[in-house]
């Protein structure tokens, strides 16, 4: 791994252990780790909890080598800390790749989309009666694409032009499923208007002036995240916004 990374230009270090590899890590500024747990003495979930508990930096900079048909203990580990894999067989093919993606991400965004469908709109349903009548304006939209879900309720505050915003990640496949520390945020024309990360449930809470067109970018994985398009939220509640989610 050495001699290939070096080759494209990376500089490397090999490191045995954990403890030798989080006392480097203090010595030394590092954008990325490669861990093999096949060559670890111990655990895999012990090594890279140490490493996201000391060098939260790093959390979203790990690569894991993997054997074809990954053990659970593996499979649950990348999925639960969203951390990219590549196939022992396939390393000379797929390692750097998956390097380039965390320290380039917009090269992994370009060409692949997929569009989530808006399944929930609270303005779409008949209102309780004496709500009807009433001034309130709040509203709840709920997105879907595969298993995910975002789940997001939006209010105006009283008296401004100020809007409250609280959102749920949600995976309906894996309801355990954690996403914690994930980036969250709300864009706008000229750059980002708030921003906050999600609580290992997935919940997230926002303020900001509501502008003509802005989006809740959702950074879930260093290769995927969703953009919930929210212009809607000044326009005809008859017309559903959508949600891409790029992987």
């Amino acid at each position: 791994m050495r001699i290939l990374l070096g080759s494209m230009g990376c500089e490397c270090t090999v490191i045995p252990n954990v403890q030798e590899a989080l006392a480097v890590i203090e010595q030394k500024d590092f954008d990325a780790v490669v861990f093999d747990p096949q060559s670890s003495s111990a655990p895999a979930t012990e090594v890279i909890s140490r490493i996201r508990e000391s060098h939260p930096n790093l959390q979203k900079r790990i690569v894991l080598i993997a054997e074809e048909g990954r053990n659970s203990e593996i499979a649950d580990l990348a999925e639960r800390y969203s951390i990219p894999h590549v196939q022992r067989k396939f390393l000379l093919q797929q390692l750097y790749a998956s390097l380039e993606s965390l320290f380039r991400p917009e090269a992994v965004f370009q060409n692949v989309r997929h569009v989530a469908r808006l399944i929930f709109d609270s303005f779409h349903g008949a209102m309780p009666a004496g709500v009807r009548a009433s001034d309130v304006r709040s509203r709840r939209l709920l997105y879907a694409s595969g298993s995910l879900r975002v789940d997001v309720s939006v209010e105006p505050r009283a008296g401004s032009d100020r809007m409250t915003l609280a959102g749920q990640i949600l995976d309906s496949a894996k309801p355990d499923r954690r996403f914690d520390n994930i980036p969250v945020a709300l864009q706008g024309r000229k750059g980002s208007v708030a921003h906050t990360t999600a609580t290992e449930f997935g919940e997230f809470d926002l303020d900001f002036n509501l502008e003509p067109i802005v989006s809740l970018e959702i950074r879930i994985t260093t290769n995927q995240y969703i953009t919930v398009p929210l212009s809607a939220l000044g326009a005809d509640p008859s017309k559903p916004g959508m949600v891409f989610i790029m992987a």
